[in-house]
């Protein structure tokens, strides 16, 4: 009992001590941020009544539109500025590669540490362990291994348009984005873990309805906050969500897991014999496991990282290419007869690797729809020392949003950026712009890994789509917009009437 007193006096120290500390790092940053470009500041709030009671897809026109004025008045980035929180978006690719070059500027910004307690794998690792993970998952997406992974591409691609066929008999509309999810997450599945799942068939998966729920509400701390404070966000009741939708995404990949360990077991695999083998992410990753060169804490950290990697920017980076592809179809007929030309219109035969190969006006497509609809709208670096970017010292601390959605539409490198116009990423038009101005996969020593299985992916599956159906959008272009969360998922689905094609 005697200990009571003491402990509580401590522990109301320790708060004051952090709230003070708290109160300090705010008055820092925004005396900085007061002398960067950026909209005009309020007191206490900075810039945050101007995303009070917003949407995630209307926070994306917020920023869009103060880019507009930033680059009107012939500034290179602007400042936002946040309880305690000070964001600098560089706003073209020169100011971006200051950022994205740096070897040592590499820790993810302040708010993916709400999703450290799921994806805590490559996505967020930083020094030596990154460079080990790094090293170790990069075989998986070898150019020479690649091909390995169309068997799975085309089986699942074709589940997904048999399940469409029903929509096109009876001319209802349909949203094809969770169709298209849950395609991809069973690819994601049996190709990286060598593991069947058949999401497709569990049109309310379970793992789904929680890698939404978990996003949405991280974005809501994220955007709030009076929700960074810790008991806050559990007197308030978000804890108990969050904690519950962990519990469906663990057990989910956990039990991926354990039937892939089974598998190995039951075929007398040893490390050796399956390096002789096309080896898939998750054997790589248990066979480094066995080896003592991954914990199993690391090993699920990385599964996890690679199931929402994996499926959930691909989904997003398809939903929006059919979206593209139904409000062009000058376009979207031209795709289909490179697409014919290339692979034939039997819709029974499988898009091969070197077919997919070919399709180059599909992939031009497919790369400006990813400059207008850009599957992550932006990442964050959070500065360690302080940076001088185009002439602006920035401290450390500051969170520096790298946003494709901005630099995407910056007019100065894309004309009329408004207009989708795919020969933007012929040759000769790539090669007036720095290399930064168009980042869909980020850039720099944390660009995207997967990007190039990602591409096939989506070659594939857009392939039999448009082999398979006439694409016609049910809503205006601007009907269904990007949502500014982890990835730009469309506010308002993709929905679509499909025509059978033969």
């Amino acid at each position: 009992m005697a200990l009571i007193v003491p402990v509580f006096i401590a522990l109301v120290a320790i708060y004051i001590l952090s709230f003070y500390k708290q109160i300090q790092n705010y008055f820092r940053l925004n005396h900085y941020g007061s002398k960067l470009p950026g909209p005009p500041l309020k007191p206490i709030m900075g810039n945050a009544n101007m995303l009070k009671d917003k949407t995630s897809d209307e926070m994306g026109f917020v920023f869009l539109e103060e880019a507009r004025k930033a680059r009107k008045r012939g500034d290179s980035i602007m400042r936002f500025v946040l309880p305690g929180k000070l964001i600098v978006w560089p706003l073209n690719g020169k100011a971006v590669a200051q950022v994205l070059d740096s070897t040592t500027e590499i820790h993810k910004g302040s708010d993916y540490e709400m999703f450290k307690p799921w994806i805590g794998g490559l996505l967020l690792l930083v020094g030596d362990t990154w460079k080990f993970h790094r090293k170790l998952i990069t075989p998986t997406f070898h150019f020479a291994k690649l091909e390995g992974y169309f068997n799975v591409f085309n089986s699942e691609s074709k589940i997904l348009t048999e399940l469409l066929e029903k929509f096109a008999d009876s001319g209802e509309t349909v949203d094809i984005f969770p169709y298209i999810n849950r395609c991809l997450l069973d690819i994601i599945c049996e190709a990286g873990m060598g593991t069947k799942v058949n999401v497709q068939s569990n049109h309310h998966h379970p793992y789904l309805k929680a890698v939404k729920g978990y996003v949405e509400l991280m974005m809501k701390r994220s955007t709030r906050f009076w929700l960074w404070n810790p008991f806050l966000f559990w007197a308030l009741g978000y804890k108990k969500q969050q904690m519950d939708y962990l519990k469906t995404l663990k057990k989910f990949t956990a039990d991926v897991i354990a039937e892939r360990k089974q598998a190995r077991e039951l075929e007398g695999q040893t490390g050796e014999s399956v390096s002789k083998r096309n080896m898939n992410f998750l054997d790589l990753m248990l066979s480094t496991t066995e080896s003592n060169g991954l914990t199993e804490d690391e090993l699920r950290n990385e599964v996890d990282t690679f199931m929402f990697g994996g499926h959930d920017t691909t989904t997003t980076s398809c939903g929006w290419m059919v979206w593209s592809l139904a409000h062009h179809q000058d376009i979207q007929q031209k795709v289909y007869e490179e697409i014919v030309s290339n692979c034939g219109d039997d819709t029974n035969e499988e898009i091969t690797y070197e077919q997919a190969n070919k399709l180059h006006y599909l992939e031009l497509v497919m790369k400006e729809s990813k400059r207008v609809f850009p599957p992550v709208a932006a990442v964050q670096r959070h500065l360690q020392e302080p940076m001088v970017i185009d002439g602006h010292k920035i401290p450390a601390g500051t969170n520096i949003a790298i946003a494709p959605l901005v630099l995407h539409s910056n007019p100065e490198v894309f004309k009329n950026p408004e207009v989708f116009d795919p020969n933007r990423f012929l040759p000769e038009e790539c090669a007036k712009r720095h290399a930064y101005d168009y980042i869909p996969f980020s850039a720099g020593v944390k660009n995207c890994i997967g990007q190039k299985f990602s591409v096939l992916n989506e070659k594939v599956l857009i392939s039999h789509i448009v082999r398979n159906f006439k694409i016609e959008p049910m809503l205006e272009l601007d009907g269904t917009r990007p949502c500014l969360e982890v990835v730009s998922r469309p506010s308002k689905g993709i929905p679509v009437k499909l025509t059978r094609r033969l």
